[in-house]
């Protein structure tokens, strides 16, 4: 990349605007003063490197000035590096190559164009022939043109034999004509959260210092989605975690309680920090503390299961050349211990970035531009020996995952069965897409258990302290709490253990059960509702506990009456009309800045309120559930349990 920015450079500084005759066939209209204007402008931005900048206006004035050799050359230059671009870069580049064989490096961009559009045996001709042209090639160039022709050999190997997925774009919801990147899911795959760069972003165009400036670039903010009735919510931005400096979103950890992002800022240039979940509210990222944020630039990172590894890419000396992917183990203080490379088998000369460490604890995929890359970075996959914690040889996703272009920051569902990462494709949205790929990956397939449910008190959700537990080596897997609004849990484990899984809730007894997955060998799910009742509290507490208070829930509570919500946001699809007709008469209420949708219809207690949210679920929406509107104030029955206004038996 370095040297396709010199290439550049040199190119722009041989070919001036002033100096240049502004026709070159004829009948060609003549450059109004205007137009020079915007020229000069566009060099201007490709002067300071924003590529990306300039071609709006090249396009513009090639409508007016569809002839003009020079400008189809800049134009064609700088598409390169802009995903889903390079077809027509690439025919530009030889209308070029037509009118003017010596034209400044167009033997080189006539073959890079060529790699990017997979016509390989001609981008090795190129680069010879290129190279035979120039003889005083800088060793930083000639390093250029033989990865060039590396990449070449890889490809020509790899690409006849793709493996068979299906990638697909996530859709126009969560992707726009901005770019959408760094995807991180909730193992249930009904949250994401990712990197957005565009319009909304919230410094708006800036410069290298965060001042205002047209000819400026966006920054990164962080943005999340959830899923409704199976459609994805229009994306919002984390606004506790955004400011004008660039945030990337790095992971998410196995519990969905951590988030890893990625803060480059006039006072940290790229650090790792990490915002926890507070119920439902990330809270201020806080920069991680030890040997992982260093001077030099620290980027994507992914947590173990049991979170007490994270691995991470740093450029700090050291190491095998450029990025390299480290782990540091976490110390009892809380801070993170020495920093300890992967070794050969995965970093190599060249950059290793984006590592995710699988749900199962064994899987690691990551992206390179050395091993056997077929252009740029692509994404590869290794696995932990466990008796060595060694790492097998590193393994390319292979074809169509990887391109001739970059493949970053590729993360996996924890069956396998899906996923997630940006592209740059013809048929996107704009710029970089979110893509989902079926199936995630190939060959060995990641085995995990599963133990999910829901806990509820006397049939109400409600948010418990859950422990899993190593039994054999008497140590403790992770610690995590149900919903409080819902009551769901959901825990992901590694195979190879067996586990003890503990539920407690205030002065109720504790229930436990045993995981055996030591001997798994195929995906585990367990599923396994917890309900605590108030017929089983702990007796010694028992004076502590207003039974009077609880009743059957066929009693009506003064200043309390019970709706069903069966949408947010929107009204789905599947609620309107003949089948909302059938649910009674639809009411919207927007609250905290979301649209809720609820029956019109009251029900004075409890357990009526229950024998209708059956029939709403049976007849159409399958996640409707109860709400309580206390004193003309909407409320979760959590609410109202933990206010001590809601006791039901």
């Amino acid at each position: 990349m370095r040297t396709l920015l010199f290439f550049l450079c040199l190119f722009a500084l041989q070919y001036t605007v002033i100096s240049q005759k502004k026709t070159d066939a004829v009948g060609e209209k003549k450059w109004t003063d205007d137009e020079r204007k915007q020229m000069e402008k566009a060099e201007l931005l490709y002067f300071e490197k924003n590529y990306k900048l300039p071609l709006p206006i090249y396009a513009k004035l090639r409508e007016t000035h569809p002839n003009d050799v020079r400008l189809k050359y800049v134009y064609a230059i700088c598409g390169l590096l802009i995903p889903g671009r390079q077809e027509i870069c690439l025919d530009l580049l030889k209308e070029v190559y037509e009118k003017n064989k010596k034209a400044a490096e167009i033997d080189y961009f006539l073959a890079k164009a060529n790699f990017l559009n997979y016509n390989f045996d001609e981008a090795i001709a190129g680069i010879a022939t290129y190279k035979s042209k120039n003889k005083k090639l800088t060793p930083e160039q000639l390093k250029d043109c033989d990865q060039i022709v590396t990449y070449c050999n890889n490809a020509k190997l790899l690409v006849p034999q793709p493996v068979s997925v299906r990638i697909e774009n996530m859709g126009n919801i969560i992707n726009t004509a901005a770019a959408e990147s760094s995807p991180c899911l909730t193992d249930d795959e009904n949250v994401i959260i990712f990197t957005y760069k565009g319009e909304k972003s919230k410094g708006g165009l800036q410069n290298a210092f965060n001042q205002p400036n047209i000819n400026g670039v966006y920054y990164e903010d962080v943005y999340t989605s959830s899923k409704v009735n199976g459609v994805w919510k229009t994306p919002e931005e984390i606004k506790s975690l955004n400011t004008i400096n660039n945030e990337a979103v790095l992971f998410l950890s196995n519990d969905g309680q951590k988030l890893f992002i990625n803060i480059d800022s006039q006072q940290d240039d790229g650090d790792i920090y990490m915002s926890t979940l507070d119920k439902d509210v990330w809270g201020a990222p806080v920069k991680l503390v030890g040997d992982v944020n260093s001077k030099e630039w620290e980027n994507n990172s992914s947590l173990s299961p049991d979170g007490k590894t994270l691995y991470f890419s740093s450029n700090r000396p050291g190491g095998f050349g450029g990025k390299d992917i480290y782990k540091s183990q976490l110390l009892p203080d809380g801070t993170w211990g020495k920093a300890k490379n992967l070794g050969d088998k995965i970093n190599t000369a060249l950059d290793e970035d984006a590592p995710f460490i699988h749900y199962d604890g064994r899987l690691l995929l990551f992206c390179s531009q050395g091993h056997n890359s077929i252009g740029g970075y692509d994404i590869f996959k290794t696995y932990m020996n466990v008796t060595d914690s060694t790492w097998s040889a590193a393994e390319n996703m292979g074809c169509p995952i990887n391109t001739p272009g970059d493949e970053i920051h590729y993360v996996l569902s924890p069956s396998g069965d899906n996923g997630y990462y940006g592209l740059g494709k013809v048929d996107g949205y704009g710029d970089f897409d979110i893509y989902k790929v079926e199936p995630g990956i190939t060959g060995i397939m990641p085995v995990i258990a599963v133990s999910k449910g829901r806990v509820t008190l006397d049939t109400l959700p409600v948010e418990a302290e859950i422990t899993v537990e190593v039994p054999a080596r008497n140590t403790v897997f992770r610690t995590l709490k149900s919903n409080d609004k819902t009551g769901a849990y959901r825990i992901t484990l590694p195979v190879g253990e067996d586990y003890k899984i503990t539920w407690k809730l205030n002065n109720f007894p504790v229930q436990t059960k045993l995981i055996e997955a030591k001997n798994a060998t195929a995906y585990l799910l367990d599923v396994k509702d917890i309900n605590f009742s108030t017929k089983d509290v702990v007796k010694t507490d028992v004076a502590s506990i207003d039974t009077a208070m609880w009743h059957t829930g066929n009693e009506h509570i003064d200043g309390l009456v019970y709706k069903i919500q069966v949408s947010a946001e929107y009204l789905n699809e599947n609620i309107r009309r003949r089948k909302a007709r059938k649910l009674g008469e639809v009411e919207k209420e927007v609250v905290n800045d979301v649209a809720r949708f609820t029956l019109k219809e009251e029900f004075k207690t409890y357990n009526e309120a229950t024998a209708k949210v059956k029939k709403v679920r049976d007849l159409i929406v399958a996640d409707a559930f109860i709400v309580g509107i206390y004193k003309g104030k909407r409320c979760y029955l959590s609410e109202l349990r933990t206010q001590g206004i809601l006791k039901i038996k």
